[in-house]
């Protein structure tokens, strides 16, 4: 039965508990070709529940950690995580072959994500694969390419490296409409923290953790302050109208700073998804199971150790103010959202559907023409 009516669990919404959507998921792990989940926690002192997935005959990643309050939150995190990257594996159907002059003159090939700087009056040459999408504010039927799902080393054995696939938009939900708006939400933050970027950080208003009142993200932050940790946080002014967060982290005892991100149309949860987002990347780092670790994690010689800042802090209550309520369904907030997106970039945003028939699981890959994200890995402080 369709559940449209979010769900409110310890920092974040869903549409039905997680004990139901794991009870619903758990048979299908093999064919989805999760072989074991682990979980990561007590590898490390600050207690923020982590899981790993692992999917040993992966196309792309191999391991996929997941992260939240509770351990039934983390354990789903960690292998929806695992689930989408399945789905970008799989082959998509191709509606058709050709170059967008001829095939998809509509789409806007200039604001898709590229690799590099393109001449447009070229990129509507370059002949593709397309495959079918749906606009998310009018329902417009359109064509994207399949390269915008399907990573490098999936493609042919030649074939023009134009287009950047990446994770960003790509979501996994217990409904159509919550992986929709999860997907958009990443979308957003990405952009705002890409923007941010260009900006040298100046779009960035620092909040003193000591005074998040949220109950999930106050816990959160607790956790990180009674590990010892060094904790900088601040939310990330962007055109959405959606709160967008950043949280930093580091220790003596590994002098390397750990970052997250996270939107949502609650700031708490937007604060809860950045924190615990850190402290998984940190755990990812002791475990060492992740194959895309890079080898050199710190610059030589490098002092990251020091002190997080105090001065010119804002207190969480003063960042978060402003922020109107959402609608009261999934729904509701993906044509919210997806408005605000078209309204930003002047694309309508579109989604391509990759769920498989018969999983409890529902799968797309969000795209938004003329939003950008980082080409590192990195969120520079």
């Amino acid at each position: 039965m369709r559940n449209d009516q979010p769900i409110k669990l310890p920092g974040t919404i869903r549409a039905r508990p997680p004990e139901e959507t794991w009870e619903a998921l758990s048979g299908w792990l093999p064919f989805y070709g999760i072989t074991r989940v682990a979980r990561l926690t007590d590898l490390d002192v600050i207690g923020l529940p982590t899981w790993t997935a692992i999917r040993p005959a992966s196309l792309t990643l191999s391991t996929s950690q997941g992260k939240g309050l509770t351990d039934d939150l983390a354990r789903l995190s960690a292998v929806m995580e695992a689930i989408e990257l399945w789905h970008v594996e799989q082959p998509l159907p191709v509606a058709v072959r050709g170059p967008a002059a001829d095939v998809a003159p509509g789409c806007p090939v200039g604001a898709l994500p590229l690799s590099g700087p393109v001449d447009e009056a070229a990129l509507v040459r370059v002949v593709w694969d397309w495959t079918p999408a749906a606009g998310l504010v009018r329902g417009t039927s359109m064509l994207l390419p399949v390269n915008l799902v399907h990573r490098r080393a999936q493609r042919g054995d030649w074939s023009p490296d134009l287009l950047r696939a990446t994770s960003t938009g790509l979501a996994c939900g217990n409904s159509h409409d919550e992986a929709l708006l999860h997907g958009l939400y990443e979308v957003v933050e990405r952009d705002v923290l890409y923007r941010d970027a260009l900006a040298d950080g100046g779009l960035r208003v620092w909040v003193d953790p000591g005074t998040v009142d949220d109950l999930s993200g106050g816990e959160a932050v607790e956790r990180v302050l009674q590990a010892g940790m060094q904790l900088e946080l601040s939310l990330v002014e962007g055109p959405y109208g959606l709160p967008v967060c950043m949280a930093y982290l580091w220790s003596e005892d590994l002098p390397v700073v750990f970052a997250g991100g996270g939107c949502h149309h609650s700031p708490g949860i937007a604060l809860t998804r950045a924190v615990t987002e850190a402290a998984q990347s940190r755990l990812t780092l002791i475990a060492g199971t992740r194959d895309d670790l890079p080898g050199d994690i710190a610059p030589s010689g490098a002092v990251m150790s020091r002190p997080a800042r105090t001065g010119s802090l804002v207190c969480w209550g003063q960042a978060a103010d402003g922020f109107g309520p959402a609608a009261d369904s999934f729904t509701g907030q993906v044509r919210a959202t997806a408005a605000a997106v078209e309204q930003v970039t002047g694309h309508e945003p579109a989604v391509i559907g990759l769920s498989q028939p018969g999983s409890p699981v529902h799968a797309v890959q969000v795209v938004c023409p003329g939003t950008g994200s980082r080409m590192t890995r990195t969120m520079p402080r």
